[in-house]
């Protein structure tokens, strides 16, 4: 039987590209081993991507031709036991649009949306404290806290 899990996001909008990293990759260090499925966006709300992630752009798009992805890139799916789809979704998750993430049961670990400002993750408590450990001063809120907060 699967390990309760339960439902967590960042406490702010990341509009700071750094802020946006250091939540993407806290999220994904902790919850990859438990990844089977992953789909990413190769497009960006960002108007001029830097030289790398404009690489990984290129990248994620001839991965995602054969799949009928099209050029524009929407819909990539990456295959998370090849390390090079790994270094790929590692680089350009919080630049994409929208990144999904689930477990062998199809259940949703995680979800980056709207380059890395929006995250949402699904964990275990052993996970939730190694993303906690890593966001430092990023505050994370379950998703029943941060909806008692709104009433």
């Amino acid at each position: 039987m699967a390990e309760p899990v339960t439902e967590y996001c960042v406490d702010r909008d990341l509009g700071d590209p750094g802020e946006a990293e250091l939540a993407c990759q806290a999220v994904l260090a902790a919850v990859l081993p438990r990844v089977d499925r992953t789909w990413i966006d190769a497009i960006s709300d960002h108007k001029d991507l830097p030289a790398a992630p404009r690489a990984t752009q290129t990248a994620l798009v001839q991965v995602g031709l054969p799949q009928g992805c099209g050029d524009s890139g929407l819909g990539v799916e990456l295959d998370v036991r090849r390390s090079d789809h790994v270094s790929l979704l590692r680089a350009f998750a919080s630049w994409s649009i929208g990144v999904e993430l689930y477990d062998v049961s199809m259940r949703w670990v995680a979800y980056f949306s709207d380059t890395g400002s929006s995250i949402s993750f699904n964990v275990t408590e052993e996970e939730a404290a190694a993303v906690r450990a890593s966001l430092g001063t990023l505050p994370m809120l379950t998703v029943r806290e941060m909806k008692a907060r709104k009433r």
